[in-house]
């Protein structure tokens, strides 16, 4: 089976960023399939181009068996117009696919938002190939924007999006989501649940069991050898709520006698900024923030700490859900986690022993003090963190899952196909 993958932020764990589609493919490349992925060369995080384009617009390269074309999108150094790197995948994408990759036969093509762009040049592409077309919704456009109160429901380009949105869920073979609940946010635009897939991300577990060493990850954590760290990786954004996390170090800071617990925020975002300043004029010296880091080194990263954390805007946006890369690093890293949210939002995460939830600071900054000073409870803590994540969202259970669905379809096209040509031949 020969797939494409159209997604306009994919990276490899070289570089910094998710690696959802890269795990996926080495999944599917071991059962068999030939995994093309269609990406922007140019990095949201470093705000450079991770690749020489000379005169091309696009570069191929193998990386363990998967082709991934890079795409020379228009760079930008502001959010404000980054919606003009959006029309530059979609076009850049189709160009590419007709001048370069016109006489090749694909069997099955998915095409991935962050923006729905990228699902539209996917379906397109999917049209002159006569591909099935999966269309995976990784965030919810415009839901997100209107609940994070960044747009109304009622503005033109709101209708547009969901207008758009809707189209793709008509015209997929499938739709694939990313949060538990989501299925019942597709289902309530009119769309049929069979035809809706749960695949969350996931994590690699041999990359966990098999870290390999980082001098430079070394030098970060050379002074903070005797300190109890407290880890957050990831963006620094809206979502991210990381005003929680300063609040929180600045009461640890306060009931912290020993002056032994330190915050580390590793990552990049808009808000980063601010987020410095703000724990430098609450006068911190128990939180540093730190340049984001290669998927590569993650694992090695999080073996360093004893604790991670994140923090859950309270938005309507997650009643459908959530499913962020850190949760299922921190997971298998087996570190006990502090979730700085509303209980009522997590689900699952509420029943796993080493998840410590709270919308309450003082409730969140006590367990801290605690399993400082009771270090010896974390190995039964993180036994039951790695026995969750490997039994519900290894790249291989995950893998599978999106397989059988492809298969399957697979063998309904082509009977459709062979159908279609009965008739043909009787008429």
């Amino acid at each position: 089976m020969n797939i494409w993958i159209f997604n306009h932020y994919a990276k490899t764990p070289l570089q910094s960023a998710g690696t959802r589609h890269y795990e996926l493919a080495k999944y599917l490349i071991s059962k068999g399939c030939n995994v093309t992925i269609f990406a922007s060369s140019y990095s949201n995080i470093q705000k450079k181009y991770l690749i020489e384009h000379e005169h091309a617009n696009y570069q191929v390269e193998k990386v363990e068996g998967i082709r991934f074309v890079w795409l020379k999108t228009t760079s930008y150094q502001k959010n404000s117009t980054r919606i003009l790197s959006f029309f530059s995948y979609y076009n850049q994408s189709i160009k590419t696919v007709k001048r370069v990759f016109a006489n090749e036969k694909v069997d099955l093509i998915i095409g991935s938002s962050v923006h729905p762009l990228a699902a539209l040049a996917a379906y397109k592409i999917s049209k002159l190939k006569k591909s099935t077309f999966y269309f995976e919704e990784r965030d919810l456009w415009p839901q997100t924007f209107i609940d994070f109160g960044k747009i109304s429901e009622n503005h033109i380009v709101s209708k547009f999006l969901f207008g758009l949105e809707k189209f793709l869920y008509k015209k997929s073979d499938k739709t694939i989501v990313l949060f538990d609940r989501a299925v019942d946010y597709v289902k309530s635009k009119g769309i049929d649940e069979r035809k809706v897939i749960h695949i969350p991300n996931g994590v690699n577990l041999n990359a966990f069991k098999q870290r390999n060493e980082s001098e430079s990850i070394d030098e970060m954590f050379r002074d903070f050898e005797d300190k109890f760290m407290i880890i957050y990786t990831g963006s620094h954004g809206i979502a991210n709520d990381l005003d929680k996390l300063i609040d929180l170090a600045e009461q640890v800071h306060l009931s912290d006698t020993e002056k032994n617990i330190h915050f580390l925020s590793v990552g990049a975002g808009p808000l980063k900024d601010k987020l410095i300043k703000k724990a430098a004029e609450k006068k911190l010296d128990n939180i540093t923030f730190l340049e984001p880091v290669r998927k590569v080194d993650i694992p090695y990263l999080l073996s360093k700490a004893n604790m991670s954390y994140i923090a859950i805007l309270d938005s309507p946006l997650y009643k459908w859900g959530f499913s962020m890369n850190k949760l299922y690093d921190y997971l298998a890293a087996g570190l006990p986690m502090i979730m700085h949210t509303n209980s009522e939002l997590v689900g699952e995460y509420n029943e796993i022993d080493g998840v410590f939830v709270s919308d309450h600071i003082e409730t969140l900054r006590d367990k801290i003090l605690w399993l400082s000073t009771h270090q010896e409870e974390i190995p039964r803590y993180s036994a039951a963190l790695k026995n969750h994540v490997e039994t519900r969202y290894s790249w291989d259970i995950l893998g599978e899952r999106i397989y059988k669905e492809m298969i399957s379809d697979m063998k309904l096209n082509a009977i459709e196909v062979n159908d279609s040509k009965i008739r043909s031949e009787v008429r």
